[in-house]
């Protein structure tokens, strides 16, 4: 007897098209920026900047940035597992954390998500604990950039008297403030009525607990890792020929990270380019700029693709793990 014929529920086409619609934005946001670049400035001038004698000098600045954050990734993983009481080696947190790299180009979110999954097969932990872990180091990278902004415009603004920079320096600063703020409600002693709900959250166990000792170390740590972004660019306009002041340097890549992690563009592709051109004006010729900002994300996501690719296999071997542990509860529970 024939099986009847098996049709799709009312609407699902629709919802597929609308998830390979909200997939297909960021790249139409990227071809849209990238257009207007290309159309504002000639693109053959600038890959005639894209010398052999650039790529060559650029080339040993990413390997050792690429192979310097990833260790910095490495020990942070490593110290926050252990703060959690959990046992996660420094070679077994590089591989998952490069397993996860190319979930970050196409979004951050997408990338903590994956290593959330990964940390949580690895150390057998809840999942909203393991994401707290992720959480954790998430707020000392938004506070290391926001410091280095701060820092950087503060100190630019004590060299040119008469900087509009101290409205956004005191956003910032308000920023960095809010952060803090939050550390200290979560960690309180006194009950707060109602809000202890929120306090008492799995996600949020790990701010909540973790050792002061803890938070120094990641909070230098992750104000290296964005200080290793900051000396990477610097390289950047070193192998062009170019200079700029270094704290204008260091309050420009602030905002790069910013406007690379916003989820509105694939990989920050068009968005950092935009970003980089305007921030830099001034320094060296549109097309000049144009040039750098296209090797910089092409090469942070080159280098990030490639060791990711390396790494892979470690989701097709989580993914084999959890239906081979699938098979086997669906075993017992026959038997039973």
């Amino acid at each position: 007897m024939s099986r009847p014929a098996t049709r799709s529920k009312p609407g699902s086409l629709g919802r597929r098209i609308e998830r390979l619609a909200r997939a297909a934005v960021p790249f139409v946001i990227s071809a849209a920026l990238l257009a207007y670049l290309f159309d504002r400035i000639d693109v053959r001038l600038a890959l005639d900047y894209l010398t052999l004698d650039v790529l060559a000098r650029f080339a040993l600045p990413l390997v050792l940035w690429s192979v310097v954050t990833l260790v910095i990734e490495a020990q942070c993983l490593h110290r926050v597992a252990r703060a959690n009481s959990q046992t996660l080696s420094r070679v077994v947190a590089a591989r998952i954390k490069a397993a996860c790299y190319l979930l970050g180009i196409l979004n951050y979110a997408l990338g903590a998500a994956g290593l959330t999954l990964l940390m949580r097969r690895r150390t057998g932990v809840g999942l909203g604990e393991c994401a707290g872990m992720v959480f954790l180091i998430s707020l000392f990278d938004m506070g290391s950039v926001l410091f280095w902004f701060a820092a950087g415009g503060s100190l630019l603004q004590a060299e040119q008297a008469g900087s509009t920079l101290g409205l956004r320096i005191g956003l910032v600063t308000m920023l960095i403030g809010a952060i803090v703020a939050g550390f200290v409600f979560l960690r309180a002693k006194r009950p707060m009525g109602p809000l202890d709900r929120i306090r008492e959250l799995d996600v949020l166990r790990a701010p909540r607990t973790a050792p002061v000792g803890l938070l120094v170390e990641l909070g230098l740590l992750r104000l290296a890792f964005v200080g290793s972004f900051v000396a990477l660019t610097g390289a950047l306009l070193w192998s062009f020929g170019l200079s700029v002041d270094p704290f204008r340097l260091a309050m420009n890549v602030g905002v790069m990270l910013v406007v690379s992690v916003l989820p509105i563009a694939a990989g920050g592709l068009g968005t950092g380019q935009v970003a980089f051109v305007e921030l830099f004006s001034g320094v060296a010729p549109d097309a000049q700029l144009l040039a750098a900002s296209i090797l910089l994300t092409l090469g942070v996501l080159g280098t990030r693709a490639i060791v990711g690719l390396g790494f892979a296999s470690e989701f097709t071997r989580e993914a084999l793990e959890a239906a081979r542990q699938g098979d086997a509860d669906d075993s017992s529970s026959g038997a039973s």
